[in-house]
């Protein structure tokens, strides 16, 4: 995997992770949440509604501060395609909040999920954190696999209807 750092063309086939501050990635991370959840999960239009409306203030925060200190994005790029996201958002009392954490298919198996995860987890430390919470589902295996081998814990969960299916809306946090 290359890191954004890299000023030469990746080989076909690799996969780049890099900052998501360029004209169009927020629609393709806000569309590869829409067409993954609907696929996989049978989510309706309202889970990319979601993620569209929170990556838009993201960068509304960055324009008004003139600065990144709202948060970070980052994807990653299969053959010049956004196959995986993450996010990192300021949140209250000095915690961050891991967010838009979505990994299509294709990249799955390849250790991007984790890049994507570990590129946020320490933004989150180099930011001094108190710690990192979340909200998922139940039921998205894989992505409650790598935040409890990190040694995120469940600290709430609830029952829901949200994004068009019934659902167990969860919070996960790590404190630092």
């Amino acid at each position: 995997m290359e890191d954004s750092g890299n000023t030469g063309r990746p080989a076909v086939g690799e996969v780049v992770v890099r900052d998501g501050t360029r004209p169009g990635d927020l629609g393709a991370v806000a569309a590869l949440h829409g067409t993954l959840y609907a696929a996989e999960y049978g989510m309706d239009t309202t889970m990319e509604a979601y993620v569209a409306v929170g990556l838009a203030e993201l960068v509304m925060a960055w324009h008004d501060e003139g600065s990144y200190a709202a948060g970070r994005l980052w994807v990653a790029e299969l053959d010049g395609r956004i196959v995986g996201a993450t996010g990192l958002t300021r949140a209250e009392d000095d915690w961050g909040q891991l967010r838009w954490v979505v990994l299509a298919a294709e990249a799955r198996g390849r250790g991007v999920g984790r890049a994507l995860f570990e590129r946020a987890m320490t933004e989150a430390r180099a930011r001094a954190y108190r710690g990192v919470y979340l909200w998922t589902v139940a039921g998205l295996d894989a992505a409650h696999h790598l935040y409890k081998s990190a040694g995120f814990r469940l600290t709430d969960s609830s029952p829901t209807r949200k994004w068009g299916v019934d659902a167990v809306e969860q919070r996960m946090e790590l404190e630092f």
